[in-house]
């Protein structure tokens, strides 16, 4: 399984591509991350996506984002 990170997942491309990836088989999302929504769930901002992904979208960190994702995306 291939862990994936977003920077900008609260935007609509960022949102979008979550949505994609949530359903792939071989994709596990890590970390997500957002300058506005930073420690809020992302189901919370998109409840739609409710029981689909569990993560709390996070401030951008690189560290954090190369210790918890082997591919990311900038959206």
């Amino acid at each position: 399984m291939t862990r994936v990170g977003i920077i900008g997942a609260t935007g609509y491309a960022g949102a979008e591509l979550v949505r994609i990836l949530c359903g792939h088989p071989d994709i596990e999302l890590t970390i997500l991350t957002s300058r506005q929504y930073a420690g809020v769930k992302f189901d919370e901002i998109f409840p739609s996506m409710t029981g689909s992904v569990n993560l709390v979208c996070e401030a951008l960190t690189i560290d954090k984002i190369c210790d918890n994702a082997e591919v990311v995306f900038t959206a």
